[in-house]
């Protein structure tokens, strides 16, 4: 069967938000309703850190800080792409002390 002008005219139209859809489910998990940032620093920054040793700089980094911190552990091997560096920073930038799930 041969698609119809239609057809191909939507999936035009919709490929962009497929890619988009399909990143988000990517970093949020398959309709978890899990935070993106949360989902990336608990697989990428847990490997080397414990939520104590990232939990203590919550609070004193500002988003500055973060991008400064985040691009070192990205630098030291950190495996965080350039799209999941951005929703790290944003959501560690907008943590408070003793913000749960993360920090006890």
């Amino acid at each position: 069967m041969v698609p119809s002008r239609s057809s191909r005219w939507l999936s035009a139209l919709l490929g962009p938000l497929t890619l988009t859809a399909g990143l988000a489910t990517l970093l949020t998990g398959c309709g978890d309703r899990t935070p993106p940032g949360e989902v990336v620093v608990m697989r990428a920054c847990r490997i080397c850190h414990g939520t104590e040793r990232i939990c203590a700089d919550i609070g004193k980094l500002d988003r500055a800080g973060w991008e400064k911190t985040v691009d070192r552990m990205i630098a030291g091997g950190a495996n965080v792409t350039p799209e999941e560096r951005i929703v790290v920073i944003d959501w560690l930038s907008a943590r408070k002390p003793g913000d749960k799930p993360l920090c006890p």
